[in-house]
């Protein structure tokens, strides 16, 4: 009985060892990043870009209330810039 338990522990741990030199070799989580890389910052990109047309929606129907139309000109301009920017970068950089 002894000797099958020190057999059982031994062959664990050698069984352990291959396990832990194969993953070393494999190396799964390059793959992981490679895939993360192509498809979040598409991903972020397109949301920022719904975010801003959202936000100058949002503004412009907020200026149809006030009386003053030039409150939200300038926050307005500089979000058309960043959705611009953020098309101009999907399609050079990613072809989208």
């Amino acid at each position: 009985m002894k000797k099958e338990k020190e057999i059982v522990i031994i062959s664990g741990f050698i069984g352990f060892t291959i396990g832990v030199c194969s993953m070393m070799m494999v190396n799964v989580n390059k793959e992981v990043i490679e895939v993360e890389k192509d498809v979040i910052p598409i991903h972020l990109i397109q949301e920022n870009i719904n975010t801003c047309e959202d936000m100058i929606e949002w503004m412009n129907q907020d200026v149809e209330m006030y009386a003053d139309s030039t409150v939200f000109d300038m926050y307005i301009y500089n979000l058309e810039q960043m959705c611009e920017e953020n098309r101009d970068i999907l399609q050079t950089k990613y072809n989208y």
